[in-house]
């Protein structure tokens, strides 16, 4: 009796699998006709990491920017840089050269005239910053623009010191600093930055010349295009 009950289930699964395969079978081919409906430029897969950077030379000789939070002055600044990045999260920043043109604002005016005072602005405008540092990047990411363009993306962390340079004298300035870096290219990237340059003054009176410290935040902010060498590695 249970030879026969076991054979009677044995026939009714045989008979029963085909229906049930068919019907997986046709879901399959559903789900497939419809990924075959997108057209294929809207299907985007990237596997390779574009942003390696390991002993690669990071040579950045355009960068634009500024210091435009002061109130009594605004500095624009241009120069270059030079990077030796030593893994994909840490790199040296062997040199960063940052020319400086300062304009004063109209804020000293403005009291001056309301008051009937004669007050002059420090003369001290900054020439350039001369400043080395090491960078440190703990992420990266992938970017796509209109499902065509991809963008390597990372931000990063840096710190570093060096010479800050005004009219009437030289100091030792330090910064902290944090960027974002955009590769369009394997060769080519992109970056922009927000540093704070600190440093001790001596500030003159323009009376008695007479030289009293203090201490001055340059937050400037910079826009970089890099070229990369050597090609990056297969």
């Amino acid at each position: 009796m249970k030879k026969s009950l076991l054979s009677l289930g044995f026939v009714f699964l045989t008979l029963l699998a085909p229906f049930s395969f068919a019907e997986e079978t046709s879901e399959i081919e559903k789900q497939l006709e419809e990924v075959g409906s997108i057209p294929d430029e809207e299907v985007l897969v990237v596997q390779r990491k574009f942003t390696r950077k390991e002993w690669r030379h990071e040579i950045s000789p355009l960068n634009f920017g500024g210091i435009p939070f002061g109130t009594v002055r605004r500095t624009m600044t241009s120069g270059g840089s030079y990077t030796l990045h030593l893994k994909d999260w840490f790199a040296w920043e062997g040199l960063n050269f940052n020319f400086s043109k300062n304009f004063f604002t109209s804020f000293t005016d403005d009291i001056n005239s309301a008051s009937g005072t004669k007050l002059r602005p420090d003369p001290q405008r900054i020439l350039y910053f001369l400043t080395t540092g090491v960078q440190l990047t703990p992420i990266y990411g992938k970017m796509s623009t209109l499902s065509k363009w991809i963008a390597y993306v990372e931000p990063y962390f840096g710190i570093g010191g060096g010479i800050a340079k005004t009219e009437t004298d030289s100091y030792f300035t330090f910064y902290p600093a944090i960027g974002m870096r955009v590769f369009f290219r394997e060769w080519f990237s992109m970056k922009f930055e927000l540093r704070d340059y600190m440093y001790t003054e001596q500030t003159i009176d323009p009376q008695t010349q007479n030289r009293t410290p203090t201490f001055r935040n340059n937050y400037a902010v910079g826009l970089s295009l890099s070229f990369w060498l050597p090609k990056m590695p297969l």
